[in-house]
């Protein structure tokens, strides 16, 4: 059953308003947005948006309202992983009325992850005078609104969640990278609830972040991640269960990473770091060889 939404007011006529599909702008071209997005890593900066017709006539005669510059479009992506809302608006004051409308939404590296909620909005522009006979008139009444679209972020470039910042502006000294993390709890949310963070200002850092140059640090940056991972981890692990992990949480993306990399699981690596910190250094070295890639 379809749902329908109640309002308060009068809405534009459900066919006075075309919404066009999504799309995603690289290097200057517009190409419809895919359901995944390929090539898409944290360090990305995107820009989606969506296209709109409407037939001005109607919209006023169904909504009551006397003007169309009353009006604004917006474009809203809603990140569920990091709890973010991301929005775009377009006054149509400042649009040529006959013509499409565009509106454009800037997404920044480093703050979305997973999946995104797209949807677009007819709106009030600005509170107006009460008209009476449920003519809405408060600034950011939906008068008309887009089908929901989710796209998903698993794209086929590296996913860990990195951002590049120059550390001057953070106080974190003169360090290439470090991992933050904001989780209370292994079963919390991954992508969430962690952060790699490379200085743009240290030479090591922007090696990382180079595609050329990265093999020459990728291994000192992930054995390093691995061990400040671990570290954080300790204080979350006394009660962990690695059969209780879920699907993308903290302890089953720990867990899996140290598999891979230290041939053992995190509850094991989390108390050879904690009781033998030294065997743990040869256990990370043996494995990952950080400096290869340096006396390569």
């Amino acid at each position: 059953m379809t749902r329908r939404r109640l309002y308060p007011h009068r809405t534009a006529d459900i066919y006075s308003v075309s919404w066009h599909n999504w799309w995603i702008e690289r290097d200057g071209e517009r190409t419809p947005l895919p359901p995944v997005l390929k090539g898409w890593d944290y360090d990305s900066q995107e820009t989606i948006g969506i296209s709109v017709d409407l037939d001005a006539a109607a919209v006023l005669e169904s909504t009551g309202l006397e003007s169309i510059d009353d009006f604004q479009i917006l474009a809203t992506a809603d990140c569920l992983a990091v709890q973010r809302r991301f929005v775009a608006s377009r006054l149509l004051c400042e649009h040529d009325q006959g013509t499409t409308i565009h509106v454009s939404l800037q997404l920044p590296s480093g703050q979305i992850a997973d999946a995104l909620r797209l949807s677009a909005h007819l709106v009030l522009a600005r509170t107006t005078q009460d008209q009476g006979d449920r003519v809405a008139f408060l600034h950011g009444a939906r008068l008309h609104s887009s089908e929901p679209v989710t796209v998903r972020l698993e794209g086929d470039s590296g996913r860990f969640p990195t951002e590049a910042v120059p550390f001057s502006e953070l106080g974190y000294g003169n360090a290439p990278w470090t991992v933050l993390t904001f989780y209370g709890e292994l079963s919390d949310s991954f992508l969430g609830g962690v952060r790699l963070f490379i200085n743009t200002e240290h030479p090591a850092g922007r090696l990382a972040l180079d595609p050329k140059g990265a093999p020459r640090v990728s291994g000192l940056l992930r054995a390093e991640v691995m061990r400040l991972l671990i570290a954080t981890a300790v204080d979350h692990s006394e009660d962990a269960d690695e059969t209780s992990f879920e699907e993308g949480s903290v302890g089953q993306v720990l867990d899996t990473m140290c598999q891979l990399f230290l041939g053992q699981r995190l509850l094991t690596s989390v108390r050879l770091y904690k009781d033998d910190p030294a065997r743990f250094e040869i256990l990370l070295h043996d494995r990952l060889d950080p400096i290869v890639g340096v006396i390569a």
